[in-house]
């Protein structure tokens, strides 16, 4: 006989396959039911664990956040100087956008779309919760002399998560200078803010 699975286990369960599902079809072609396939259940046992796709792009979203927050508190006390702290969270946003292929096409997903504000909303405030951390620490990095005085800190926090987007699109193909690349985007962004 089958040992039944505990609530939390069957909910990673379903998040890891709307993460694959996502990857290869996208969020807007996400269904209950290609969930369901994809780990050998009914559709009604997903509805067991979660109130349906909303609340499973909710739970993806919660996922996003909480990523982002761990990897700027993981900085926070890393270095006294700035522009390291902002190094080191820089090749954690990186290796999390690598590692988890899904979350970029999940942001521009429900960025581009107004199907549902709520969501939309939500995700636009774990993006600007993030870029005020690397605000912050752009900001202090002047009070102590790392940063150059004469950015703003706030349109270079833009900047850092800008960076993103192009290693994103080339990360789709089969180009390994995408590696190199990030290490001289970010060499070029670093020699801009540095004092």
């Amino acid at each position: 006989m089958t040992k039944k699975k505990t609530t939390e286990v069957r909910r990673d369960e379903i998040i890891s396959a709307s993460l694959r599902l996502i990857e290869k079809n996208g969020l807007d072609n996400l269904s209950v039911a290609d969930i369901a396939a994809e780990i050998n259940l009914v559709p009604s046992a997903i509805y067991r664990h979660f109130g349906g796709k909303e609340e499973i792009i909710n739970v993806l979203i919660d996922f996003v956040d909480r990523s982002l927050q761990t990897n700027a508190a993981s900085v926070a006390g890393s270095s006294n100087d700035a522009v390291r702290k902002l190094e080191s969270l820089y090749k954690l946003h990186t290796d999390f956008l690598k590692t988890q292929p899904a979350i970029p096409r999940i942001v521009f997903s429900l960025l581009a779309a107004n199907k549902n504000p709520t969501l939309k909303k939500r995700i636009i405030s774990v993006i600007t919760d993030y870029a005020y951390q690397v605000q912050n620490i752009l900001a202090k990095g002047q009070c102590n002399g790392d940063i150059i005085s004469t950015i703003d800190p706030a349109a270079t926090a833009l900047l850092f998560i800008g960076m993103m987007q192009p290693l994103i699109i080339l990360s789709q193909s089969e180009d390994s200078s995408v590696d190199i690349l990030k290490q001289e985007m970010w060499a070029v962004y670093a020699r801009g803010i540095r004092n």
